[in-house]
């Protein structure tokens, strides 16, 4: 048997708990309604049976034995106060103070409301599949969708895509880090490590073998990089790419929220994003603290920031490895082409040559026939 208590059935629905309640036999159904006048209550037709008397009360939701026809009954209990005695309805016990929630770990943990299960996981545990499923909007958010279309859609930018000369600066950290060790060093590798944490790029990218041998002498190096980065990205000031305001300012006329993605700090990246006037663009943003160690996990964790499906956002990427990363979250791609050629970026959704030749309709086409749900 199955009871539920009435406070939580009101944490079904809060405002208004209805049920149907079966008469025993013939399984016809009278619809109660909690909340409505108890004098103005009574006792289903035909309910009335000699082990559980549905008195005038608070409809708890108890399921008893099925009738003969299969159709489960429902018994009310009195609503007299704390002094009955309902041992015989054998009540589960109260759930613990806790039980259904918890601080969490992760440093996403307060923007991963209260979504469900699979949105409080760390970035690295997220899955492109299931975030489809958990952010669909809910039948408000498709009411407002009808009168804003645009809004139901997400945009995500690498901080390439938006600001040049970040990858300068590493290929120059980088490249002091290689010469202090007489380590190895070539500049195409270097732009597969942005985006990435520096110890996946020492071990996984460069593959230093001082750094395979001993987990620690990555961490080393990982430090002097980050200090190589540090002293050039303080003294840097950032521009905007062209046609990156006038998109963005596109993007938000028509309330599509906008998330920066970067594996900068978060004090690094909101400094430099003031200093160019363009933190007014975006409405979230990625950075080293969110957890992120791959282009993939950051765009995963923008969708939850932003509360779309990753099926509903387009990422703005420059690189073969961005765009691959892109489609692997179920994303759309736009491919701004300069850094790289056009032909290695076939797998992109889109290719541009520079944001000052997107329009709004074509980020609209790229979604064309799959309409909300």
């Amino acid at each position: 048997r199955w009871l539920a208590r009435p406070h939580q059935v009101a944490g079904i629905a809060p405002s208004l708990c209805m049920l149907l309640l079966l008469s025993p036999g013939t399984g016809t159904g009278l619809l109660a309604t909690r909340g409505l006048d108890r004098s103005r209550q009574g006792p289903p037709p035909g309910a009335a049976s000699a082990s559980a008397q549905p008195v005038a009360g608070d409809v708890v939701g108890s399921l008893a034995a099925p009738s003969r026809l299969g159709i489960p009954r429902v018994v009310f209990l009195p609503s007299g106060g704390g002094g009955d005695d309902l041992s015989e309805f054998d009540l589960p016990p109260a759930p613990r103070e806790g039980e259904y929630g918890s601080a969490l770990a992760s440093p996403l943990a307060g923007e991963y409301a209260d979504w469900g299960s699979l949105a409080r996981l760390p970035p690295a545990q997220l899955r492109g599949s299931d975030l489809n499923e958990l952010l669909q909007p809910d039948s408000v958010q498709r009411l407002r969708f009808v009168v804003s279309p645009m809004e139901a859609y997400g945009a995500l930018f690498r901080w390439d895509t938006v600001f040049a000369g970040l990858r300068d600066l590493h290929a120059a950290a980088w490249a002091e880090v290689a010469e202090a060790h007489g380590l190895p060093f070539d500049a195409e590798d270097s732009d597969r490590t942005v985006g990435r944490r520096p110890e996946i790029a020492v071990t996984q990218v460069f593959r230093w073998q001082p750094a395979l041998d001993d987990w620690g002498v990555a961490q080393a190096l990982s430090y002097e990089f980050c200090e190589a980065l540090g002293r050039r990205f303080s003294s840097y000031a950032f521009e905007p790419r062209p046609g990156a305001v006038r998109l963005l300012t596109l993007l938000n006329e028509y309330q599509v929220p906008c998330c920066l993605c970067s594996e900068l700090d978060e004090r690094s990246l909101s400094d430099k994003v003031e200093a160019a006037d363009m933190a007014r663009f975006f409405q979230a943003s990625i950075c080293a603290e969110d957890g992120a160690e791959t282009a993939e996990q950051a765009y995963l964790a923008s969708c939850v920031k932003l509360r779309r499906p990753p099926a509903r956002c387009v990422v703005f990427e420059d690189s073969p490895q961005g765009v691959s990363s892109a489609k692997e979250a179920l994303a759309k791609a736009v491919a701004l082409v300069g850094r790289h050629p056009a032909y290695e970026m076939m797998h992109a959704d889109l290719r541009i040559s520079s944001l000052e030749d997107l329009t709004l309709m074509a980020i609209r086409e790229l979604f064309s026939g799959e309409e909300p749900r």
